[in-house]
């Protein structure tokens, strides 16, 4: 005779939803971090320093999918290269992280 399994509580299913929730928040935090622009050793690339800021407001938020406010934008230099950082807060969850950039010129023909 087989058991029955037990009926889990209303409560125990949302603690399990909650955190499995919260493990694909960090997930997404951790990807964005691995893309292009989470750190200065691999910036996205911008035309100038214009459109750095709009641009880093175009980015939702990895974690709730909010927009960005702009907290600070910055130069820094990292191993003999200039680049630009924009820290950033979510306008809902209130994470904060940073965007780095590096400026390259039009290529020319």
């Amino acid at each position: 005779m087989a058991k029955r399994v037990p009926k889990r509580s209303d409560r125990t299913v949302r603690r399990e939803q909650e955190r499995a929730e919260s493990r694909l928040k960090e997930d997404r935090e951790r990807l964005f971090v691995l893309s292009p622009g989470g750190t200065p050793e691999r910036p996205l690339e911008a035309a100038s320093a214009a459109v750095i800021e709009s641009h880093a407001l175009s980015i939702p938020c990895p974690r709730c999918g909010a927009n960005h406010e702009l907290v600070e934008h910055s130069a820094h230099v990292r191993n003999g290269v200039r680049v630009r950082e924009t820290k950033l807060r979510c306008r809902q969850c209130g994470s904060d992280r940073s965007l780095w950039f590096k400026i390259v010129g039009p290529s020319l023909n």
